[in-house]
């Protein structure tokens, strides 16, 4: 796995501030993924991960960290399929 540390999505994910920023990239994401029309394969991994909503925020937690970093992968994945599908609104 990549390093995600550094990532904006991820950085954003782990600060303490701006707790509705982490509920707005689930909203994010499922507009991006509109603007691609027929993916599959992303389409449920990203339905999945937004169905499961935001865990408790515990930056410190390696599970809050992992879905942080999955988070990432997946807004560079609709990025990269379609660079305006994912708009940067919370970066």
């Amino acid at each position: 796995m990549n390093d995600w540390t550094h990532h904006p999505i991820y950085t954003r994910l782990t600060a303490p501030t701006h707790p509705f920023a982490r509920h707005a990239l689930l909203h994010d994401m499922e507009v991006g993924l509109a603007r691609l029309g027929r993916c599959p394969g992303l389409a449920a991994r990203v339905h999945h991960f937004v169905e499961r909503g935001v865990p408790y925020f515990a930056p410190t937690d390696t599970h809050y960290q992992e879905w942080a970093a999955k988070a990432a992968a997946l807004w560079d994945e609709l990025h990269e399929r379609n660079p305006s599908a994912a708009e940067p609104s919370l970066v």
